[in-house]
């Protein structure tokens, strides 16, 4: 199907290429929120986050870092 979504990893030369039947069938062309689109840049985004995250890990002493083992562990309730 074609589809202008460039920061879908799913498009290539304006077509819809889902590597599976249902997401393909479920895909809404043209559209940034597609519910099967598998965004670039979500992806860069995360792995900065995650990076910038890591970083600030590293300043921390032990009992700070139980601490926010224990807030994380809390927020999956």
């Amino acid at each position: 199907m074609n589809c202008n979504n460039k920061h879908c990893y799913w498009n290539f030369n304006n077509q819809c290429i889902h590597e599976c039947e249902e997401g393909y069938e479920n895909a809404t062309p043209n559209q940034l929120d597609c519910p099967s689109s598998l965004r670039k840049d979500f992806e860069s985004i995360l792995f900065d986050t995650h990076d910038e995250c890591l970083k600030l890990l590293k300043q921390r002493n032990f009992k700070e870092l139980l601490e926010i083992k224990k807030f994380i562990l809390g927020q999956k309730n």
